[in-house]
């Protein structure tokens, strides 16, 4: 049982909302996602064709499929239509995957809006796992709880404050490093749901 809220965020309608500003922030996130595996799968790609490099190869077939694996979790997360895999399936495209277990065994939910929404907070809290740990979720289509569990697990300030001040979001919405928090709290939205953030590792949706 988690414990009462600290407070209850206000929602209030994002009039103010360029939808241009948010598709570019977006592109700029998705660029800076994929551009460092990208750029080292060319790399690795042209030197196995100049110098015939058996050690090259090898891993450039890792680098495509960690960037493959970092596409099928940003559609998942953020794209629409097609089937929704299985959450855990996309652990490898995490940032930090190798530190991070995804705990959704609790998790009963069948809306795909309300498990995009899971995937964006468990973006989110990714970057707050600095030393690794698990992030947990639970809870059905009517309501989620998350959990972080990790040497320094904090939510990362950025979604503290999006989640409860409309100011802090359209902030958030203008800086790609921010994206997953900001988007996390607009799908919140979209389905009529607050994001309370009740401790430093644990957050619900309802």
């Amino acid at each position: 049982m988690l414990p009462g809220p600290v407070s209850r965020p206000h929602r209030a309608p994002l009039a103010a909302l360029d939808p241009d500003m948010l598709a570019g922030t977006l592109c700029a996130r998705l660029c800076h996602d994929l551009a460092g595996s990208l750029g080292a799968l060319t790399g690795t790609l042209e030197m196995a064709a100049e110098e015939n490099d058996r050690e090259a190869l090898t891993l450039s077939v890792a680098l495509a499929h960690e960037l493959t694996a970092k596409l099928r979790l940003l559609r998942a997360a953020w794209g629409t239509g097609g089937d929704l895999p299985a959450l855990d399936s996309l652990q490898a495209g995490f940032p930090g995957a190798e530190r991070l277990h995804l705990d959704t065994t609790q998790l009963t939910a069948t809306d795909d809006q309300v498990r995009r929404l899971a995937l964006s907070l468990m973006l989110a809290a990714a970057p707050a796992l600095p030393r690794g740990g698990v992030i947990r979720v639970s809870g059905g289509n009517q309501g989620l709880a998350m959990e972080i569990e990790g040497p320094r697990a904090a939510w990362p300030v950025v979604l503290r404050n999006c989640a409860g001040n409309e100011a802090a979001l359209l902030e958030a919405c203008e800086a790609p490093r921010a994206m997953a928090a900001a988007l996390a709290c607009l799908q919140a939205r979209a389905l009529g749901r607050d994001i309370v953030i009740h401790h430093d590792t644990h957050l619900s949706i309802a």
